[in-house]
C-alpha cells in the first residue's frame, strides 16, 4: 500500500492546543506586524515555492485581526492554525527590529511579550506535529 505524500503548501496544517488571550493594544500590535510583514511578501517573487501561500495566511489573518479589533464582544474565540501562529511570531520577531530601528521605546516591551509569548506557542506545536509525525 503506497502512502500518499501530502504537500506541505497550501495545506492547513491543524490548530495548536494552546489558548492566546489579547488585550486591544496587543492585536493593534499584531496588526501592525502583520502589514509590516506583509510589505515585506509584496516585495518578494510569487515564483518563490511558498510566498503565495504566505500570502494567502496574512490575509487571512488580517480579516481575523480585523474582526477582533471590531467586535464587541471580547470573550469570542479566534481560531488560530499552526501557519497563523508561526506567521505571527515571524511577524512579531521583524517587527521588533523596525520598532528598534524607528526608536519607538513604548512599543518595544508590548512587543517582546508578545514574542516571547507566540514562541512558547509555536515551540509547542513544533512538538506536537512532530509527535503526530512519529505515530505515523
Amino acid at each position: 500500500m503506497k502512502r500518499k505524500r501530502r504537500r506541505h503548501s497550501g495545506e492547513r496544517n491543524p490548530q495548536p492546543n494552546s489558548k492566546l488571550f489579547f488585550s486591544l493594544p496587543t492585536v493593534r500590535i499584531l496588526k501592525d506586524a502583520l502589514c509590516f510583514f506583509e510589505s515585506f511578501l509584496n516585495g518578494k517573487s510569487d515564483t518563490l515555492p511558498n510566498i503565495p501561500f504566505a500570502k494567502e495566511v496574512v490575509a487571512e489573518l488580517k480579516r481575523k485581526l480585523s474582526e477582533m479589533l471590531e467586535r464587541e464582544e471580547w470573550n469570542k474565540d479566534t481560531p488560530l492554525d499552526y501557519n497563523e501562529i508561526h506567521l505571527l511570531h515571524t511577524s512579531c520577531a521583524m517587527y521588533l527590529i523596525e520598532l528598534a530601528y524607528l526608536h519607538k521605546a513604548d512599543l518595544l516591551p508590548p512587543c517582546i511579550a508578545l514574542c516571547k509569548q507566540l514562541a512558547i506557542v509555536v515551540e509547542q506545536a513544533e512538538k506536537d506535529v512532530a509527535q503526530e509525525k512519529r505515530k505515523r
